[in-house]
């Protein structure tokens, strides 16, 4: 079995996981899924066999995916309450957690395809080969993420003015106009 697409080293990751606050500290937002990506994401250049970095590859996905998903929820929470839309369907395509990514971090959206791909790869039995799978794109997904998108773990979001066009679901662009 080739291994060819595991042959490469990450990015190291160097923003540091806490921040000072008044007499005290700040953590990150996801400080679960961030400490279990970033021990694989670490471990990954010491690892033996393909087994095992297919599996750092793994874990690097999912605790990576589930970050993303914790963090856009929260900044799509914040987002709906500062925006009046009556529609659930509507507000959630328009201000869901899939619109902030693609809006505010659309490179993360496009590396985040390469975590979905392996994951949803390795869930599937029938799934032997893993050549097709960018395992250098779930790492890079990782560090976008922590490093380059660090001050959104800190509760610092990007400006939204300006970046979320108005989208109506399909009952509402049914009706007739107001």
């Amino acid at each position: 079995m080739s291994s060819g697409n595991f042959d490469f080293a990450p990015k190291p990751i160097t923003k540091v996981g806490i921040r000072p606050r008044g007499a005290g500290v700040l953590l990150p937002i996801p400080k679960f899924q961030r400490i279990a990506a970033l021990r694989a994401y670490a471990d990954f250049g010491k690892a033996g066999d393909f087994m095992q970095k297919m599996s750092l590859g793994y874990v690097v996905a999912i605790a990576t995916r589930s970050a993303d998903i914790m963090l856009m929820s929260i900044i799509s929470n914040a987002l709906t309450t500062k925006v009046q839309i009556d529609c659930l369907k509507c507000r959630d395509l328009g201000l869901g957690p899939n619109a902030v990514r693609a809006n505010l971090f659309p490179r993360l959206a496009e590396l985040r395809t390469h975590a979905n791909k392996l994951i949803h790869h390795l869930d599937d039995p029938s799934q032997e080969e893993v050549a097709s799978l960018n395992i250098e794109g779930v790492f890079a997904y990782c560090h976008h993420l922590f490093e380059e998108n660090d001050d959104a773990l800190f509760g610092i979001f990007p400006d939204p003015a300006g970046k979320f066009p108005v989208v109506r679901c399909k009952a509402c662009r049914a009706l007739p106009p107001a």
